[in-house]
């Protein structure tokens, strides 16, 4: 049975990813931690059995810093790199300019407010990708659609993201429950909340870092593949 989280990679190449990087390093360290203190205190009552309540407050916090830490890494990726690869990148530059075609529309109409926002702007190619940052990082990455909709804007495709996406919004799934509901369950007779095992919130927290890190190097290998071709 592991007792710990499995490392994460080394630092990536790229200076723009240098600041996810570093987000990745600090959630998996706290991710960790809460997984030593329950190794401990599990350890000092020399408990068996099923984990008390506060107990499994751990486990969920565990889970919970990995899917805020891929949240957090997933939005500074996207502030910081997404503008280098959108220019770099002609299928980036393609799915760009379909968002922006859509977003000019209001309606069946043009939003002539927006496009004389645009076109006033003293550079309207950075207006637009502000544009798209802002809406990529507007909401919460807590979902396997959201973070893939954000993949497909780097042109990582989906399958090099997730190997598993029906398993990974499962744990997307505990993870807000755990978060928006504080993992309240009326329907358990003996406790209200829905049970956490240890081996299985392992697993869960495992797979999220997997992901995270997954998307950096994603990002960080398109990076420097663009970099070796202007230098060649």
């Amino acid at each position: 049975m592991p007792t710990s989280l499995d490392k994460i990679g080394n630092k990536p190449n790229s200076r723009q990813c240098e600041n996810a990087y570093l987000i990745l390093r600090n959630a998996h360290d706290a991710s960790n931690s809460f997984l030593d203190i329950f190794n401990n205190v599990r350890k000092n009552r020399k408990a068996k059995g099923t984990p008390t309540d506060e107990e499994q407050d751990l486990l969920r916090a565990m889970l919970t810093f990995a899917g805020a830490g891929l949240d957090s890494m997933v939005k500074q990726l996207i502030a910081d790199a997404l503008p280098l690869v959108v220019r770099r990148d002609n299928v980036a530059q393609d799915i760009f300019k379909k968002y922006i075609g859509k977003r000019l529309k209001k309606g069946d109409e043009i939003d002539h407010q927006l496009l004389a926002d645009v076109l006033g702007d003293a550079n309207p190619r950075d207006y637009l990708i502000t544009i798209l940052v802002k809406d990529l990082t507007s909401n919460s990455l807590q979902s396997t659609d959201q973070l893939l909709r954000v993949g497909s804007f780097f042109n990582i495709p989906s399958n090099d993201i997730c190997d598993d996406p029906k398993y990974l919004s499962i744990i997307f799934k505990a993870r807000n429950e755990i978060a928006h509901e504080m993992d309240i369950d009326f329907n358990q007779t003996n406790r209200n909340r829905r049970p956490r095992a240890r081996d299985k919130m392992i697993e869960y927290a495992n797979y999220v870092f997997k992901i995270t890190e997954i998307f950096l190097t994603g990002v960080d290998k398109k990076l420097q593949q663009r970099l070796l071709r202007r230098r060649r």
